[in-house]
């Protein structure tokens, strides 16, 4: 079995063991050209936003996407794959939603969103037992009390308390595979209205994105706890 493979199998297996999910963690991993993607990997057949291939993915498919499979494009946006669309950007499309009081605020928010730094071709992705391939990103949708267990495997060693980032909206792109990327961390978030209805992320579940240089931690962590 491919070394990588193995350890995704493994840290998938610790999981699975120490906390309890109702799905897989999802293995996520940009690319810049096709060549990249590991044989046997094929482009998702439909076009969907980024919070339900997610979904798909932690239910057992396998596939990569590339910005035409991206039906969201606010999403798109905060993965990198495209600038943010002007009125997503400017806040309007939220204000217009009533998300906010005002435009101002709708702003206010929106330029603290999180977003991929750099431009990539697209994204693969994985249930994490599935994947050869190293991800980028570890994104796992679980109840509370196993977030709580995460939580507690990220201070074990270092004693610093947690500070999530999220508002309610960008949920699983930017909030969970953006923002873990720019700080190189963990980041939760309690979902948006659009990974609730579209990606039917349940209400009794939050998510949490893991960096790949994160993940040795939490997993030797929750081993040890």
């Amino acid at each position: 079995m491919d070394e990588i493979l193995k350890t995704n199998k493994d840290n998938c297996e610790v999981f699975e063991k120490q906390i309890k999910l109702n799905s897989k963690p999802v293995a996520i991993k940009f690319f810049d050209s096709e060549d990249e993607i590991p044989e046997g990997i094929g482009l998702i057949g439909e076009k969907v936003r980024h919070c339900e291939m997610v979904r798909k993915a932690s239910l057992g498919e396998k596939f990569y996407s590339t910005l035409e499979q991206q039906q969201c494009q606010g999403g798109a946006g905060a993965l990198g794959l495209r600038d943010m669309p002007p009125k997503v950007a400017s806040g309007e499309m939220y204000y217009k939603l009533g998300r906010f009081d005002s435009l101002e605020t709708a702003q206010k928010t929106v330029d603290k969103l999180s977003i991929v730094p750099e431009r990539h071709e697209g994204i693969i992705y994985a249930p994490l037992d599935d994947a050869d391939f190293e991800p980028d990103v570890v994104l796992i949708i679980l109840e509370p009390v196993s977030a709580m267990k995460i939580a507690q495997a990220l201070v074990y060693n270092d004693g610093d308390k947690i500070r999530p980032s999220f508002a309610g909206i960008q949920s699983l792109c930017g909030d969970l595979v953006a923002n873990p990327i720019i700080n190189k961390d963990v980041n939760f978030s309690l979902g948006c209205d659009g990974s609730r209805k579209s990606a039917k992320l349940p209400e009794t579940e939050l998510s949490l994105g893991i960096y790949k240089d994160k993940i040795n931690q939490v997993i030797e962590s929750l081993m040890n706890i």
